[in-house]
């Protein structure tokens, strides 16, 4: 049996202060490091985030050959023709908006710089016939920039490579950074936590307003605290395929129309130096007919005048008997006439009957190449419609 009274153990007022010392350093240590997590919480959401919507544009650009338009009401859908607003998530096949990790819209915007010539149109919120290749056409065949009467993916690609080489105007989509201003294809821009400009409204700097954005290498500051995601005009052309498509639809496809519209042409022309031929080779035939007929006659007239010249030179006891040589000899002569006409005749009648073979075989030959220069205008034509569509 114990005989001593219980001791109560408990903290001593010095372990008690350390322990509320550490706690006080547990703490503030989370205070200083719980913006930090949230940082990179967001930032690893907006990376997944701007991903998918990126990817979404990129399948709108894919099916439709242009990129969305903006959305100015907040119901989703883009309202054309804005270019700047709210992402279009319902237009792009997505089921909820585009927002933050502190529930915030993103901004979404794209280039436009109209132009009153349509080749050099940069709109690309909107379907435009831009790409028109140069293309040799028609009897006789003539040479100029043709529109196909499509709107689709070359026409996008032909867009991003004006707007590639355009100079800079502040009335259109661009991105500052130092005073240097670039354009871009479209930008989403992530307003951050807070209005921390003072600007009233969540997103800060150049991200509030205007044509004007951001560059996205600008770091997160005291003021600034936006995420600024954007799509170059080369990045769009890689991510289209525009270089090998232009190559093919764009080169290939024009170019052998113009080979077949020209050796088209070309055939017509060798047929009509045919038709010539053979006009002159007729000519040739009827003039060997009428050597022939007046030789004949020649011959006829030359047999009469031996009987004439014979009597003649019996009844002048030979005085005259020349005229039986000459007479013989015209009918000589007029024989080698007839025979040589007739040789002449029969080689005119046979390059006649060889001109009339080669038109025959010429007339099937221009209508089978006819008919491929209608098919590959017609492939070529559906290659400008849907060039990106069956890739």
């Amino acid at each position: 049996m114990n005989t001593y009274p219980s001791r109560q153990q408990g903290l001593t007022f010095i372990e008690l202060s350390l322990t509320l010392v550490i706690l006080g350093v547990i703490a503030a240590l989370l205070a200083a490091l719980l913006p930090a997590i949230k940082r990179l919480a967001s930032s690893e959401a907006a990376v997944y985030e701007v991903s998918t919507a990126d990817e979404a544009i990129t399948g709108f650009a894919f099916a439709t050959g242009r990129l969305p338009c903006a959305d100015t009401d907040g119901n989703g859908y883009e309202n054309c023709p804005a270019v700047l607003g709210g992402y279009p998530y319902l237009t792009l096949g997505q089921d909820r908006p585009l927002r933050n990790i502190d529930d915030y819209d993103y901004r979404y915007a794209v280039y436009v710089r109209p132009s009153g010539s349509t080749m050099n149109d940069v709109t690309l919120n909107r379907l435009q016939d831009r790409w028109q290749p140069t293309l040799a056409s028609g009897l006789p065949p003539a040479t100029a920039l043709t529109a196909l009467g499509n709107t689709g993916h070359l026409d996008l690609c032909r867009a991003l490579a004006v707007g590639q080489g355009n100079t800079v105007n502040t009335d259109e989509l661009h991105i500052e950074y130092a005073g240097a201003r670039e354009h871009i294809a479209y930008l989403l821009v992530d307003p951050g936590s807070a209005d921390l400009d003072g600007n009233g409204s969540a997103f800060d700097g150049l991200n509030a307003s205007g044509q004007g954005f951001e560059h996205p290498t600008r770091a997160t500051s005291s003021n600034y605290d936006d995420r600024v995601a954007v799509v170059y005009f080369n990045q769009l052309w890689t991510r289209m395929g525009c270089a090998g498509l232009l190559s093919t639809a764009g080169h290939a496809h024009p170019n052998t129309v113009s080979m077949l519209a020209m050796l088209r042409q070309s055939l017509r022309d060798y047929k009509k130096q045919l038709e010539i031929t053979k006009e002159m080779t007729e000519a040739d035939i009827l003039q060997q007919v009428a050597t022939i007929a007046s030789a004949a006659a020649g011959l006829a007239s030359a047999s009469a005048a031996i009987p004439l010249a014979t009597a003649s030179a019996l009844n002048t006891f030979g005085v005259t008997s020349g005229g039986i040589a000459l007479a013989a000899t015209a009918v000589a002569l007029n024989v080698a006439a007839v025979t040589a006409s007739g040789f002449i005749l029969d080689q005119a009648i046979d390059a006649d009957n060889q001109v009339g073979d080669q038109l025959t075989a010429l007339d099937t030959l221009i209508d089978e190449l006819e008919t491929l220069h209608n098919s590959v205008y017609t492939n070529m034509k559906a290659g400008d419609r849907d060039a990106l569509s069956d890739r």
